[in-house]
């Protein structure tokens, strides 16, 4: 939880730091300082470290210091450095809610998730309005799947700083997590005036799109994304699904293959790429791309769907049936298992079966009505 926020702080910290210090005389510890703000408004942070790290030697109980060197860590990514510089700074300022937040950030940073909540906390019992603290617990309760917790951290933050990109983004993050794709989109939306440039902002808005079944506005978003700079797996996989969705087999298929290249652990590629070669009548390689699939995420139902469709289209009714028998079972089972037993069953030849599964699936499914209608013409064409 570093970002605009971090710098943002650190330069106010360096106007306060320097009148406080000027305060104390001319000493090794005021030039040593002074030269190290010189280096951070160059952006060199890594001269300010060193000079800053030779002021604390003469003046080692000046909490300004230590917060500004432990930012500076901060900045180029030295967590475990930060915090102990953090650490004193807040020993030394206690009831100062900047340095406990970006404590709290150096030790998130290293995935100190319950210390860098109790840091988070104490910053806001000392200013129920920390922005940068509420940020902090929507970010943890994001990485630990509390999504609500976030949305709740989230709102507040942007509540009462609605021009922060970084909230509104843990905001949209949250709504996208609990399933309220138009709130995520309309946040983005929104937030697009603070970020117009912002790789991230443009990856989780596709997402969004896709999830909304916006396929044409995921794929634009998507694409600005990946001209930003984004090339990790979740990008590839998302145009891939985006790409699958609009019909372009082949680049579905290239893009979950980039996906796969760039984390062969991604099992949502693993199985979009299963469900690629379906559409192309690939059975073997279906088949093989849904077992990397379910070896990566056993209890996916989704998978286990596809896979027994495999199984039907290439000619092996016996098993679809034995394993969409085993799905149904399950509570997190798709509302279209049934309908595919159905046709599992007519190929065997049991029509009673066939019929009682077309029964079950019309009584259930929410979806596409032709496929409901369909099912209860069947029903009416197996009865006895």
């Amino acid at each position: 939880m570093m970002g605009t926020t971090g710098n943002r702080v650190l330069l106010l910290t360096f106007i306060i730091a320097t009148a406080s210090l000027l305060r104390c005389g001319p000493d090794k510890s005021i030039r040593y300082y002074n030269l190290g703000l010189d280096a951070a408004k160059r952006d060199d942070y890594g001269e300010a470290i060193r000079l800053w790290s030779e002021s604390v030697k003469y003046r080692p109980n000046d909490p300004e210091t230590r917060y500004n060197l432990g930012a500076a860590l901060m900045i180029v990514k030295r967590y475990a450095e930060a915090e102990i510089q953090l650490r004193r700074a807040v020993e030394l300022q206690p009831q100062d809610p900047d340095a406990q937040h970006l404590l709290g950030s150096s030790l998130e940073k290293q995935g100190m998730l319950p210390e860098a909540k109790r840091a988070y906390e104490f910053a806001l019992s000392i200013k129920p309005t920390h922005v940068p603290s509420l940020m902090g617990l929507a970010s943890i309760a994001l990485r630990e799947d509390q999504n609500r917790s976030a949305e709740n951290h989230a709102t507040q933050a942007v509540e009462l700083d609605p021009n922060n990109l970084e909230a509104n983004m843990l905001l949209s993050e949250a709504y996208f997590r609990n399933g309220n794709y138009i709130a995520a989109y309309a946040q983005l939306s929104s937030a697009r005036r603070l970020g117009p440039t912002n790789p991230e902002l443009f990856l989780l808005l596709g997402k969004t799109a896709y999830a909304r079944r916006m396929y044409p506005d995921a794929r634009e978003a998507l694409d600005s994304a990946r001209t930003l700079g984004v090339t990790t797996d979740e990008l590839f996989c998302y145009l891939a699904l985006t790409n699958l969705a609009l019909g372009e087999t082949g680049e579905a298929e290239k893009h979950f293959r980039l996906a796969i290249y760039k984390n062969d652990g991604n099992a949502m590629a693993w199985k979009g790429l299963g469900e690629t070669y379906l559409k192309e009548k690939k059975w073997r390689e279906a088949a093989d791309a849904l077992a990397r699939a379910a070896s990566l995420d056993p209890g996916d139902p989704d998978t286990a769907l596809d896979d027994a469709i495999v199984s039907m289209s290439s000619g092996d009714a016996a098993g679809a049936v034995r394993k969409l028998e085993m799905l149904r079972m399950r509570r997190d089972a798709p509302q279209i298992t049934d309908y595919y037993l159905g046709h599992a069953y007519l190929r065997l030849g049991e029509n009673a079966k066939a019929r009682g599964a077309f029964q079950l699936f019309a009584g259930t499914w929410q979806g596409d009505k032709a496929l409901a209608e369909e099912a209860r013409t069947l029903v009416e064409q197996l009865a006895p």
